[in-house]
């Protein structure tokens, strides 16, 4: 159910089912006026103080910085029907000039709206209302102000778009560790009844370091033990500050003894890019875009050229890839490009407003290149897909990509939580926004299998329209939702797994210089579409 129809059911329960009777129904005084005690700092235990500053500052930077301004009075109502998930029968009626809450049949809150309200008259509402009901409910006060948080982002968020959300503490510092890194050993782990067995250790990592092997089970981590516990407190062993020490009692089967080793934490950036040589072919496989993407295929591409200087070309695998940090897609395309536009953001916020353009220099020395995409392949994947082949530098293989053309920025609350919030749009350098619509391959594969031979045939024989459905492509506007479905059409979206042919055309294309070159003309744009 989305926000919006729960908000009309909470509402018209609420109009419809105040006779309903609640037993032993204690009678407590109705704050009214928006005249809640904001003398104190908290209420049975609820911190008003810091709860107004986490709503304070999350409306003001969403007021500010949201793609579309939102309306603050719908956005709050919205916010507090959430409430509704801690508290079944919390409920809303709200009337021209007053808000009114109810926890079942009885009304705890009935407040005066604000007109043309600030933010900080509006979290004054939303406190008003929590203290006015938490006075009636039980589950209300034993929900912690996290919970509160949560409820009311999420579904207040809901309404601005799919992308934007919250994140509490805990879950802000994952989404950290993902963009940035965090102290660790760098291994994969799995549990098991001993403790945990590693099942992949990183390159260069303090557990390389350390001497730690793949298949070694790990038993105890500073004497405590590591079996049978959760995947969070086996990760709280695990990380800690860079440059601490632990030490780890470790099983190895094939010594037939317990080793003890020691382990100083460095800063442990996930890895999301696998390079190899396939058939002559560098296939660099990015997985997602976090701080270290970029500088680890400069140095893997450059590896694998000076190692093998007469390989065919390179393919880029972004196929599964969901995307990550607009910089390091950037910096990807850039690696590739020597001139042109890579990629432009236009929002509501100033800068928001952004143009990115490739410099000089292209760590493949002019080698011919391929992306893969497919239906998973989104947003900071899409951006170093469309530059590469809007630019002539390249073309992609594959279907049409997910089209997710927003652009996110990382809002950090007092609480040390996060909202992620859509604040701008990116347009490709072809000029057309890739929301819900995607990137285009030169050669599409949808709904191909059989023969490498077969697959280019089809293309071969079907080439020549790219023209006319790029021509469409660039122009579709981006609120025409429905036409760019249709267009969408012209190459369907798919999964197209690793087994798939795709990889194995891409590499008949590189080989072919004649095929390879054909396809490449196909890609000729002009700079009037750029904007």
């Amino acid at each position: 159910m989305t926000a919006r129809a729960l908000f009309s059911v909470i509402k018209s329960f609420a109009v419809a089912g105040l006779a309903i009777a609640l037993s032993a129904c204690a009678s407590t005084a109705v704050i009214t006026d928006n005249n809640w005690p904001q003398t104190k700092s908290s209420v049975d235990g609820f911190d008003i103080e810091q709860s107004k500053r986490v709503l304070l500052h999350g409306l003001t930077q969403i007021s500010a910085r949201a793609l579309d301004e939102p309306e603050l009075d719908r956005f709050v109502i919205m916010g507090l029907s959430g409430l509704a998930e801690v508290e079944p029968l919390f409920s809303i009626v709200e009337t021209e000039q007053r808000i009114q809450i109810y926890v079942g049949a009885e009304l705890t809150s009935d407040l005066l709206k604000p007109i043309d309200g600030t933010a900080a008259q509006w979290v004054d509402v939303f406190h008003g209302a929590v203290v006015g009901a938490r006075r009636k409910s039980q589950l209300l006060r034993s929900a912690n102000e996290e919970q509160f948080f949560y409820a009311f982002f999420e579904i207040a968020l809901e309404e601005l778009d799919p992308y934007s959300r919250y994140a509490g503490r805990l879950q802000a510092r994952a989404n950290r560790e993902t963009r940035n890194g965090f102290g660790g050993i760098g291994m994969r782990y799995a549990s098991r009844d001993l403790g945990i067995v590693i099942t992949g250790i990183q390159s260069n990592s303090p557990a390389y370091a350390a001497g730690l092997e793949i298949g070694d089970i790990i038993t105890h981590i500073d004497g405590l033990s590591s079996s049978a516990k959760r995947r969070w407190t086996v990760r709280r062993l695990l990380r800690g500050a860079i440059g601490s020490e632990s030490t780890f009692t470790v099983i190895r089967e094939k010594l037939g003894a317990a080793l003890t080793i020691k382990v100083t934490r460095s800063l442990i950036v996930p890895q999301t890019v696998d390079t190899q040589i396939v058939d002559n072919i560098v296939v660099s496989k990015i997985h997602s875009f976090n701080q270290q993407t970029a500088q680890t295929v400069d140095s893997e591409i450059r590896r694998y050229l000076a190692e093998s200087p007469s390989v065919d070309g390179i393919i880029l695998d972004l196929r599964g890839d969901p995307g990550g940090l607009l910089d390091q897609a950037v910096t990807v395309s850039d690696l590739f490009m020597e001139t042109g536009r890579i990629v432009s953001t236009r929002g509501r916020h100033p800068e928001s407003v952004q143009r990115y353009q490739a410099f000089p220099g292209d760590v493949a020395e002019g080698r011919p290149i391929i992306v893969l995409v497919d239906s998973r392949s989104a947003s900071a994947a899409e951006i170093v897909a469309a530059a590469i082949q809007d630019s002539g530098r390249g073309f992609i293989v594959g279907t049409s990509s997910y089209g997710k053309g927003t652009v996110q920025t990382v809002i950090r609350l007092p609480n040390d939580g996060e909202i992620t919030l859509t604040w701008s749009r990116f347009h490709a350098p072809d000029g057309y926004a890739i929301q819900d619509l995607g990137v285009l391959p030169l050669v599409c594969t949808s709904g191909l299998t059989g023969s490498v031979e077969t697959a280019l045939e089809t293309w071969h024989t079907t080439s020549s329209q790219i023209a006319s459905v790029k021509a469409q492509w660039r122009t579709v506007p981006p609120n025409d939702i429905p036409a760019r479905s249709i267009l969408r059409t012209q190459c369907p979206a798919e999964v197209r797994p690793d087994t798939s042919i795709d990889l194995q055309i891409a590499k008949s294309l590189l080989s072919n210089k004649v095929l390879y070159a054909q396809a490449l003309g196909l890609t000729a744009t002009t700079e009037a579409q750029q904007d």
